[in-house]
């Protein structure tokens, strides 16, 4: 016969084991009038569902914010007015610089104002030149026009550039490789500058182009002044006047001495 001891602790045992039993029960019953935990996303996890959502869009402004139209209808009007004034120039002066120079002073009005000196609007204007020129390459085929738009858009990042003092001034250099250059260096530019990935089909295409540079020396021999870019020589002061070669250098230097100066001047005045 056990004893009084034992027989009490085997009796408090199956007390907590009928209360556990219980609690447990409870919760069941609880848990089943509760709706099952939703899953939680990071904010990793929401920026990839919106990348999946976005990727289904068909991409057609290549970033180009058209939600903020209506209050940049300013620039609408300036780029038209731009445009025309620098294909009219164009007709009658080869130079892509004069071009570009005399469109600015046709556009250099009271009304564009508010365009010129906002650089939020400047970034607009550049953003539709760049959508545009991709446009053409994918859409329509017109290399021809989409050299002509990466020079609009490379024009008005420098001109931003030039008014956020990260440049002394326009470098005419850049714009004639993205006018006369070759398709690798101009997809790569509208890929560099697109937020979609809708031309890496493309450059996959032409990425084994030879790269090509502009020789500055306006008498140089070579057919439309094209060289391979890597073989090119440059001013050792500005560093931005490139040569096919040491006569074409040595050539030019009078007509370039005194720009090549003026651009240190104002180089050496930006903020580090």
């Amino acid at each position: 016969m056990p004893s009084r001891k034992k027989a009490m602790g085997k009796a408090k045992k199956a007390a907590k084991q009928e209360a556990a039993a219980a609690t447990q029960a409870k919760a069941g019953t609880n848990n089943n009038h509760q709706s099952p935990p939703r899953p939680t996303l990071t904010s990793r996890g929401v920026d990839n569902v919106l990348r999946g959502i976005e990727s289904m869009k068909p991409c057609i402004t290549h970033g180009f914010r058209l939600e903020l139209l209506p209050t940049m209808r300013i620039c609408g009007v300036f780029i038209d007015a731009f445009t025309e004034a620098y294909r009219i120039s164009l007709q009658m002066e080869s130079n892509v610089i004069t071009a570009l120079n005399a469109a600015s002073a046709v556009c250099n009005k009271p009304m564009f104002g508010p365009v010129w000196n906002d650089v939020a609007k400047m970034e607009y204007v550049k953003a539709y030149y760049v959508t545009k020129g991709v446009k053409y390459i994918l859409d329509e085929g017109r290399d021809d026009m989409a050299h002509n738009f990466a020079v609009f858009a490379n024009y008005f990042e420098q001109t931003i550039g030039v008014a956020n003092k990260t440049q002394p001034e326009v470098i005419p250099a850049k714009l004639a490789e993205l006018l006369n250059g070759d398709m690798n260096t101009l997809v790569k530019y509208f890929r560099q500058h697109i937020p979609c990935n809708c031309l890496d089909e493309k450059y996959k295409e032409v990425k084994s182009i030879t790269k090509l540079g502009f020789c500055c020396y306006s008498e140089c021999s070579i057919p439309n002044r094209t060289v391979e870019r890597k073989k090119m020589l440059y001013c050792t002061q500005c560093r931005v006047a490139n040569y096919c070669s040491r006569e074409c250098q040595v050539a030019h230097w009078p007509d370039h001495k005194d720009g090549c100066l003026k651009y240190m001047e104002k180089k050496a005045k930006l903020p580090i």
